[in-house]
């Protein structure tokens, strides 16, 4: 991959990929339902929340080149109720529908 500036990258194609990643990493929605089963949700509308952490202070490859900075960090990822359907929102009846019940069988002899 080239890393000069102006390169064209099509979109969706990520830029780093850990070389030991198991399986195909999730996008956002994937994740959404994964979460949704997960907590075993089968009714409502949601969507993913993550909670970041920020720091700020001296940031720089060796102590002489530190400058200001900030570094943003997921600190925790969960769901929260939808309240207007967007592009990653999952609807829990459609990607986790309740398990449809037995009827019970009859016992006659």
């Amino acid at each position: 991959m080239s890393t000069e500036l102006g390169s064209a990258i099509p979109s969706g194609t990520p830029i780093l990929r850990a070389q030991n990643a198991v399986g195909t990493p999730l996008g956002l929605r994937e994740l959404t339902v994964l979460l949704v089963k997960h907590y075993g949700y089968h009714e409502g509308k949601y969507d993913l929340l993550v909670e970041y952490q920020i720091g700020a202070g001296p940031i720089g490859p060796t102590p002489e080149n530190r400058v200001p900075g900030i570094m943003v960090g997921f600190a925790k990822l969960g769901l929260s109720t939808s309240t207007q359907d967007g592009p990653l929102t999952v609807d829990a009846a459609v990607e986790n529908p309740k398990p449809k019940s037995k009827a019970k069988q009859s016992t006659r002899k």
